[in-house]
């Protein structure tokens, strides 16, 4: 097991592919999104691991929500992730959007995998 102050990245195993990382908290080891979403609360390191490798990608598919002004949320489907940015097509379908979805921060705005 590595320690340290800093996030450490989660690779797939067959091709390299960031999962997403552990970040060292108080409460134990939180696993977080390549775009630094939570995934599940703070454990140790082996379960927090474990919570990447199982949910890391393919909860990407699930719902996720967006606070797209202050505590209005909307229901999004992530249709490419990057660290940097997001790019949803929002759930709604009476919002009008681009065929090709809406770019967003996630560093800027807040982004959970539950209803909030």
């Amino acid at each position: 097991m590595t320690t340290g102050t800093s996030p450490i990245p989660v690779h797939r195993d067959d091709d390299g592919e960031v999962l997403g990382h552990l970040v060292p908290t108080t409460g134990g080891w939180q696993p977080m999104t390549v775009f630094a979403a939570a995934l599940a609360g703070p454990s140790d390191f082996e379960q927090a691991e474990s919570v990447l490798r199982n949910d890391g990608m393919s909860c990407l598919a699930d719902p996720w929500w967006v606070e797209h002004e202050p505590g209005q949320w909307r229901e999004a489907r992530i249709q490419e992730a990057r660290p940097d940015r997001l790019r949803v097509w929002w759930a709604d379908p009476m919002i009008e959007q681009s065929a090709h979805g809406q770019w967003i921060d996630p560093r800027a705005i807040k982004v959970q995998r539950h209803r909030p």
